[in-house]
């Protein structure tokens, strides 16, 4: 039973807890469990140590309830990534704002629980902080910039497909078309935007928001922008291989979330097989879900996932090469047929 006072969390298992007690114990032994936040929950505890009870629009509850699993199991409580999604704009590393954010998340892993649930600290007063020459920092942005720029483009088709109507009887149609294209024109095939695609072309409508489907035209690029962080996030920090190719340490990952429709997509995503492409980006990886759509029968299901499997085999010996050009005509031509402009 998930607590609800809790922040959603998933694993490579989907739908997860964090560790506790001998669990924790164990898992020290041969690997590292270490826990990653969403950039949401990265504000929400900087507002925290700046506001303190004033900080508007936060949980406090499932803030303080963070606090004391991580005082009392003492594991690795990281904003790594989401840090980067919060500090990383047009390409460029904001470093200034980096060191702010990480500074104040440092000072709420570090604080007392006692004095934190007091609220009676000042971070200005309380916190040492010793920071490097600006410049040291290497900026990550051109190592993950085919995963966003294939995911926003991914998000901008969903989007295109669905302006068109999303009627139980263009369903078929409309996933159909997109997958063969993410295969044809995008030339990589992937597994989240697939399945928020099988959700909104399905008929779940509360998903709707993620791709900015009734938003304002002035807000629609943010949401995209931001549903491909969530995704990036989530695909990174729910895989341990793809971790030990980026940051060349054996994590036991968790995900901790404010996120409902994320973590929904997620919760019965498990992973269950790897082919190592020899890079983080060639990789590929197969994951177990549940598809309970209105829209879709499942002899339709059944044979989308072959197709899906099949793919899987087909290109498994395939190494993916990520063509910047091809890639941003694609964004660009799918951003004038979104009414999206630059």
């Amino acid at each position: 039973m998930i607590n609800q006072t809790f922040y959603s969390c998933f694993s490579e298992q989907g739908e997860d807890v964090l560790p506790t007690g001998k669990v924790l114990s164990s898992l020290k032994d041969e690997v590292e469990p270490i826990v990653f936040l969403d950039s949401c929950i990265c504000l929400e505890i900087i507002k925290v140590v700046d506001y303190k009870k004033q900080a508007k629009n936060v949980n406090f509850a499932k803030i303080i309830a963070l606090k004391e699993y991580a005082s009392k199991h003492q594991i690795e409580i990281s904003p790594f990534f989401g840090l980067l999604e919060l500090c990383l704009k047009d390409g460029k590393l904001d470093e200034d704002k980096l060191w702010d954010f990480h500074h104040r998340i440092d000072f709420f892993k570090k604080i007392s629980l006692k004095i934190f649930k007091t609220f009676k600290y000042d971070f200005a007063q309380n916190y040492i902080f010793f920071r490097p020459d600006t410049g040291w920092l290497v900026n990550p942005y051109k190592a993950i910039e085919p995963t966003l720029r294939n995911s926003y483009c991914a998000l901008l088709k969903i989007r295109c497909l669905a302006k068109k109507g999303l009627t139980r009887e263009m369903a078929e149609k409309n996933i159909s078309v997109f997958l063969e294209w993410m295969k044809t024109d995008l030339d990589i095939v992937r597994a989240v935007e697939y399945k928020l695609a099988l959700n909104i072309f399905g008929g779940n409508s509360v998903y709707r928001k993620m791709i900015g489907l009734d938003c304002k035209p002035n807000e629609v690029i943010k949401r995209l922008v931001g549903t491909t962080w969530d995704i990036f996030h989530s695909n990174t920090t729910s895989n341990s291989f793809r971790l030990f190719k980026m940051l060349d340490r054996n994590f036991l990952p968790y995900f901790l979330t404010s996120d409902a429709n994320l973590f929904n997509i997620f919760k019965n995503f498990k992973l269950c097989v790897i082919k190592d492409g020899g890079d983080v980006y060639t990789s590929s990886f197969l994951r177990n879900s549940d598809f309970l759509v209105p829209h879709f029968a499942p002899d339709f299901i059944d044979r989308q996932n072959e197709k899906m499997m099949d793919c899987f085999i087909e290109r498994g010996v395939n190494n993916y090469k990520y063509d910047k050009q091809k890639v941003d005509d694609l964004i660009r031509k799918l951003e004038i047929e979104n009414d999206i402009q630059i």
